[in-house]
């Protein structure tokens, strides 16, 4: 055969290859038009506000989304409103009512199968989307369960993982050990399926730096995208201030006049200790007032947590003259007005790495209310002293600090107007530049601004 014929033949062939291959193997299903992404919290989904500012991002840049999570608190309403977003509800292991019963042990393996049934066959049924967003932590059983379902059930979906802590920091904190069987294991499997993922968000440039030199994660898939308020999250006006103190039942009681009001949001678990917050303020309120007359102090806790019970019995025992203590759980609607008439912050968020943020004072920032807050390695990459608060170790310092600003008028101006000009970083910017090109969207100009958030973090 002449040597035209044989490479005329050869390149017929080459050509017909992936034409074949495209009929004979089997493609995943494309359910509609729009592009399908996934975005998977082992968590409620209402109290989950990072992952419901993807939501809202991803489905303004031409997504459809499958929100997974546990639906124990409703999310925003920009969410629940949306044509675009289909959520779908994961039955937590604690409504087995059993569960209890058991060793810790037991308890742990059951939770692990019954979620692992739950997230698979969730999963299975989302398959062909093109990307999976999966909130770590929990990683135990989601980011084995997100590693077998783009592997074998949904091979051209792409995994990205939004690192907002370590799972097994939380688990040492809770086993009281870091040396735990458990816990070592739990940083391997941590470690080993992370290194799986397409691409990587966290929420601090300090926790990139870990995922590189201690998990061995390649870094030019690692994307910090720190946390960024929401657009609901606004200064408000001297007279927008005075009239939500007027009408809101939750400052009954406070006298703008005499009272400093303080803000706290939490969600009442281990990892913020608030008794060190109460021993502040017993400190505060015992005070010598003979020289510098100290103001009263209305404080405000919003959240819920395992914890809340232990914190209400904590107060019982105390007697306070110039303290007086609220605790509510706020509307996504209702949060961020209480906030924005705050007059300081405080954030008692000690993290279980020392890696993350607490999303709470980026809620505090954005409604231009300067923080008092929980020191740890990270935190300087969002509280920075005397520019817009403080950061403090124990209840002496921080009792300090509160004597402090609320005496010299020129440390709260300063810090005020720092915590203003952190209120011009917003989410959707941030997104749009960070994890847009991870998504492939192109770098427009004309994206949505800013959307409202929730009353407490993840």
């Amino acid at each position: 055969m002449p040597t035209a014929k044989v490479i005329a033949v050869c390149l017929v062939v080459y050509f017909l290859i992936p034409i074949a291959l495209y009929f004979l193997i089997p493609k995943d299903p494309v359910l509609g038009t729009r592009k399908r992404a996934i975005v998977l919290v082992l968590g409620d989904i209402g109290r989950s506000p990072r992952m419901q500012y993807h939501v809202l991002s991803l489905v303004e840049t031409g997504f459809e989304v499958h929100f997974c999570g546990y639906t124990e608190s409703p999310p925003l309403q920009a969410i629940t409103d949306s044509p675009n977003v289909v959520i779908h509800s994961i039955k937590p292991a604690e409504d087995l009512g059993y569960l209890d019963k058991l060793p810790f042990v037991f308890r742990a393996v059951v939770k692990v199968i019954f979620l692992t049934h739950q997230l698979y066959y969730l999963l299975k049924s989302l398959k062909g989307s093109e990307y999976l967003l999966v909130q770590n932590p929990p990683s135990l059983p989601t980011l084995f369960i997100s590693y077998v379902f783009i592997t074998f059930t949904s091979r051209r979906t792409r995994l990205i993982i939004d690192w907002h802590n370590f799972g097994y920091t939380v688990l040492a904190l809770k086993l009281k050990s870091d040396k735990h069987l458990f816990v070592r294991l739990s940083k391997w499997y941590e470690k080993r399926f992370g290194r799986l993922s397409f691409a990587n968000f966290c929420v601090t440039k300090a926790m990139a730096e870990v995922l590189v030199r201690e998990f061995g994660l390649n870094s030019f898939r690692i994307i910090p995208l720190p946390d960024r308020p929401a657009r609901q999250f606004q200064r408000l006006t001297p007279e927008r201030r005075i009239k939500i103190l007027e009408s809101s039942s939750v400052f009954h009681g406070f006298n703008p006049a005499t009272d400093k009001l303080l803000i706290s949001s939490t969600s009442y678990t281990p990892d913020e200790d608030l008794t060190v917050l109460l021993d502040a303020l017993s400190l505060y309120d015992v005070k010598t007032t003979t020289e510098i007359p100290l103001p009263s102090i209305y404080l405000v806790v919003t959240g819920t947590g395992p914890l809340k019970d232990q914190f209400l019995k904590d107060i019982q025992t105390r007697a306070y003259n110039k303290v007086t203590i609220r605790t509510v759980w706020l509307s996504p609607e209702e949060y961020p007005l209480v906030i924005g008439a705050a007059d300081i912050g405080v954030s008692m968020h000690l993290s279980t790495s020392g890696w993350d943020l607490p999303m709470k004072v980026v809620d505090m920032f954005g409604c231009g209310v300067p923080v008092l807050a929980r020191n740890f390695p990270a935190l300087s990459e969002l509280v920075v002293n005397e520019r817009n608060g403080f950061a403090f170790d124990t209840s002496e310092e921080l009792a300090y600090l509160l004597t402090d600003v609320f005496t010299n008028p020129d440390i709260m101006l300063k810090i005020r107007k720092g915590a203003q000009l952190e209120s011009g970083n917003r989410w959707n910017e941030t997104w749009r530049i960070t994890a847009g090109p991870v998504f492939h969207i192109p770098n427009r100009e004309d994206l949505a601004e800013e959307y409202s958030s929730s009353s407490s973090e993840d």
